[in-house]
C-alpha cells in the first residue's frame, strides 16, 4: 500500500473528525458505545451489533441503559463491559491517535 495515500486519507478522516466536534451543539443522541475495539450500531431491522465504522452510530442516554443491559463477549467468550463516550470525547480520542499515526508515517516517507 502507497504509504502517501495512507497519510492523505488519514489527513481527510482527521478533517472530518474534527468537523464533527467543531460545532457544540445539544443532541437527542449524544453518547457513542464502544464493546472492545468495535462501536455499537444498529442493523437495519434494529438489532443492535458491534461494527467497526469510521462513524459510529450515536444514542440516546435510554438507549445507552438498554445497550448496557445486554452481555457481550468476545473471540475468547469472555464478557466485555461496553464503554460509554459522549461525541465529543469519542472524536476527540479518535483525533488525536490519528495525528499521532499521521506524524508516525510521515516519518517513514521521509
Amino acid at each position: 500500500m502507497d504509504i502517501k495515500k495512507t497519510i492523505e486519507e488519514l489527513e481527510e478522516r482527521l478533517k472530518s473528525y474534527i468537523t464533527a466536534i467543531k460545532y457544540p451543539c445539544l443532541e437527542y443522541t449524544p453518547f457513542i458505545v464502544e464493546v472492545g475495539a468495535l462501536t455499537v450500531g444498529t442493523d437495519g431491522n434494529g438489532v443492535v451489533i458491534v461494527e467497526n465504522k469510521r462513524y459510529p452510530m450515536q444514542f440516546s442516554e435510554k438507549a445507552v441503559k438498554q445497550i448496557c443491559s445486554m452481555t457481550f463477549r468476545n473471540c475468547n467468550d469472555e464478557i466485555v463491559q461496553p464503554k460509554i463516550f459522549s461525541k465529543y470525547e469519542w472524536y476527540s480520542e479518535k483525533t488525536g491517535s490519528l495525528k499521532m499515526t499521521i506524524e508516525e508515517l510521515k516519518k517513514i516517507v521521509v
